[in-house]
């Protein structure tokens, strides 16, 4: 078969446009996870663990969010040391992190920055206004995080952020409290998502996805058919978390859209629903120019068993683009078995060390599950 042209262009900095204001909930999981065996992974461990005191933010909050995920309750020192790290976003992933062991002695933190919000001057500054909406991003984030981990002692304060003047922080709160069971706030998102502008009709379709609710799997099948790009792909999304069955074809059909961000989220959506009457279509997009694209089917395909595109995968690792390499590494982490680790101990070297965090954490991941 000859090889096309595969190109990486940067979806992921425009999916944060996609649903803005309720794509952090995403990054967050609800379930406590099993502790690890800290001895069979000890270097590993050693290495992230280590990360929760690297110099660069992003780091610490990779760092923290991978010990959460596996489950290590011996780094509950370093992470509760987070809680009064200098990033907003560390303390909250700090936070989440520790909750995930067992450990709530953080959500407290979480609150505080829930409620923070920016003080302007009368007349703010261009640079004011800057950080104003940088802080609502985190606040939002916050909100958010508390609704992942269902954290009901909170609900009066995300009813008190509805009328937060920030629209992504009361979003991000709507999310929240139907996260906590508000089963009424669905039918906001349902009619939001008629609306005449199309960065509603998107980030409805994207809440509707995150809150899970069932009932809106018909109105979320007419978006796919939208004009807007950002309302078909977040709709796909939806209606893949949703694992409804009924939408596959018409969605297969978006593989084939003339905006890769659109594939790509078709292909997400596919492997979600996890249709084995997909497979064909999605067999095809592993040929797509996109390399997103093709991640995402090399994943959905994967999750279905079919060992398909595996190969592709195992190359990008190698790719200079850093969102290319972070998704293929995420979908080997769920598909690799142990006799495959190699590929990942070549990369707890990797000069960027986010990458090498999250190879040790694939590692334990996979030696985990065997």
């Amino acid at each position: 078969m000859k090889q096309k042209n595969v190109s990486f262009r940067a979806i992921s900095n425009m999916n944060k446009r996609l649903v803005a204001g309720v794509a952090v909930m995403a990054a967050f999981v609800l379930i406590l996870t099993p502790a690890v065996d800290a001895k069979k992974n000890s270097a590993e461990l050693k290495l992230i663990r280590a990360a929760l005191s690297d110099t660069a933010g992003e780091v610490r909050a990779v760092a923290a969010t991978a010990l959460g995920e596996i489950g290590d309750k011996e780094s509950a020192p370093g992470l509760k040391n987070l809680l009064t790290d200098t990033s907003d976003s560390v303390r909250i992933k700090a936070a989440v992190a520790l909750h995930r062991i067992g450990d709530t002695s953080g959500v407290q933190v979480i609150r505080k920055i829930l409620l923070t919000r920016p003080k302007l001057s009368e007349n703010p500054s261009a640079v004011e206004r800057v950080r104003a909406i940088a802080k609502g991003s985190i606040r939002a984030e916050a909100a958010a995080a508390l609704g992942a981990i269902k954290d009901m002692g909170s609900e009066s304060l995300l009813r008190e952020m509805l009328d937060d003047e920030d629209g992504r922080v009361a979003d991000a709160c709507l999310i929240a409290l139907a996260k906590l069971g508000d089963r009424s706030i669905a039918d906001k998102f349902i009619s939001a998502i008629e609306s005449t502008k199309q960065e509603v009709r998107a980030k409805a379709a994207a809440a509707l996805g995150e809150i899970g609710e069932k009932s809106s799997a018909p109105a979320l099948r007419k978006r796919l058919g939208d004009w807007n790009r950002d309302a078909r792909a977040a709709a796909a999304i939806a209606l893949g978390k949703l694992k409804d069955n009924e939408s596959v074809p018409a969605i297969k059909e978006l593989l084939w859209d003339k905006d890769d961000i659109v594939r790509e989220k078709a292909a997400v959506a596919l492997g979600l629903i996890g249709d084995a009457a997909a497979a064909e279509a999605l067999e095809k997009a592993l040929e797509d120019t996109n390399g997103f694209v093709r991640i995402a089917a090399a994943e959905a395909l994967n999750g279905m068993g079919l060992d398909k595109g595996k190969a592709f995968l195992v190359k990008v690792l190698s790719a200079p683009e850093k969102d290319a390499r972070l998704r293929a590494m995420a979908v080997l982490e769920k598909i690799s078995k142990r006799n495959e680790i190699a590929q990942f101990k070549k990369l707890l070297t990797d000069t960027d060390k986010s990458i090498a965090v999250l190879a040790a954490k694939a590692i334990v991941t996979i030696e985990s599950k065997e």
